[in-house]
């Protein structure tokens, strides 16, 4: 009689710890970051790249870049840009804005993960302003 109740509690605990073994992924999630959707106006981190890796705004539109996974990024202004900027360390779900009003090419990196040049290498991206 004792053993079959220490199967059924041994089945229940089993069953338990089988549900909480489940996960939920994003397409841009990159990790538990709380994932990303790109749009117009904002570039995500996913994983070790931006997406889009190329984004076209009109002057005047601030881009916004999310953190979707759960490594730490950056978004700074390459080497030469004639708009300069540095984002803070932005961990899983932060995010940083900068408003663009010269029309222009401007390229970026991440400091973790890219190399500065003119154009960056590694995970960089493109913003180009009409």
């Amino acid at each position: 009689m004792r053993s079959a109740f220490w199967r059924k509690a041994a089945g229940a605990l089993g069953l338990v710890v089988l549900a909480s073994c489940g996960s939920s992924t994003s397409p841009y999630g990159g990790g538990g970051g709380g994932g990303c959707t790109p749009t117009a106006t904002q570039v995500c981190m996913v994983g070790l790249s931006f997406s889009p890796t190329s984004l076209t705004v009109s002057a005047g539109t601030t881009v916004t870049w999310n953190n979707g996974s759960s490594t730490t990024h950056s978004v700074t202004s390459a080497t030469g840009s004639a708009d300069v900027y540095d984002s803070p360390d932005l961990g899983a779900g932060a995010t940083f804005q900068h408003t663009y009003n010269t029309a222009g090419t401007y390229h970026y990196y991440c400091r973790f993960h890219g190399i500065n040049g003119n154009p960056p290498t590694g995970m960089s991206g493109t913003i180009t302003v009409n």
